[in-house]
């Protein structure tokens, strides 16, 4: 039997506060500000890429699994795969980011004794380079890989720098295997923040905002290895942000 994902509720997951889709100019400003970060962030070798491997534990439910075929979607320049690929054993790995052979190019200076520093790679390069890592530019609603093919898809902190979010949460259940194991870490805006930080849904490089309803409808097929909806207040913009959604599900084996 084909296997279908249950129809979304759209009466219960679209209120104001869930802006979903955006035009391409609206986007293509939206990278725009996300190189500017990339470049400003360059120094540090980090943009919250520990924070959210804390706030999942540390990977910990990841620990000595055999997944082949990882992929992360919108990796960034520092990507959390390099945070992720210590607790596992990999085969074959896939970055997938609109700007990544800009990100390829980005240098970070690194003092090496004393007065020397020198200027080295960032980690998506490191990874392209030491694991020989298939760099993927197309955006992720138009992600060119199989069926059925990845083990393991990292999403975290993405979904609000998309296009279409609900485009690019299809593609990547239509990437996993049966059994293939998805980690969505995202930060959440309700009805709540429309009022406590209005001026965030003007903000160049989150054109998107997202619930937990939505995603919880999108993700019900995902069999949760780890899930928590951290609150306001332990999040890391609580003025603007609601909760972080916290997620590591496995795909459903299809019934017949």
């Amino acid at each position: 039997m084909q296997y279908t994902r249950a129809p979304i509720n759209l009466e219960r997951v679209l209120s104001k506060s869930n802006v979903l889709r955006v035009d391409s100019a609206r986007w293509q400003e939206a990278q725009g500000f996300e190189l500017q970060c990339a470049e400003q962030s360059a120094p540090a070798g980090d943009d919250y890429n520990l924070w959210w491997r804390e706030a999942f534990n540390r990977y910990e439910v990841l620990q000595g699994r055999r997944l082949p075929d990882v992929l992360e979607v919108g990796c960034g320049p520092h990507t959390n795969i390099r945070l992720i690929l210590p607790c596992i054993s990999f085969e074959r790995l896939w970055l997938e980011d609109p700007l990544i052979h800009t990100y390829l190019r980005l240098k970070r200076e690194q003092r090496v004794w004393r007065y020397f520093r020198c200027r080295r790679p960032l980690a998506v390069a490191d990874l392209v380079q030491r694991y020989h890592a298939t760099p993927l530019s197309e955006k992720l609603e138009d992600l060119l890989l199989p069926d059925k093919s990845i083990d393991l898809c990292v999403c975290i902190n993405v979904l609000d720098h998309v296009q279409d979010a609900q485009q690019c949460i299809m593609q990547m259940c239509r990437v996993l295997k049966d059994k293939g194991i998805l980690v969505i870490g995202q930060d959440l805006s309700n009805e709540e923040d429309v009022q406590l930080c209005p001026e965030s849904w003007n903000d160049v490089g989150h054109p998107i905002k997202m619930d937990a309803d939505f995603l919880d409808s999108y993700l019900e097929g995902l069999m949760p290895l780890y899930r928590k909806i951290l609150p306001r207040e332990d999040g890391r913009n609580p003025r603007c942000h609601y909760g972080t959604y916290l997620l590591i599900g496995q795909q459903s084996i299809p019934q017949d």
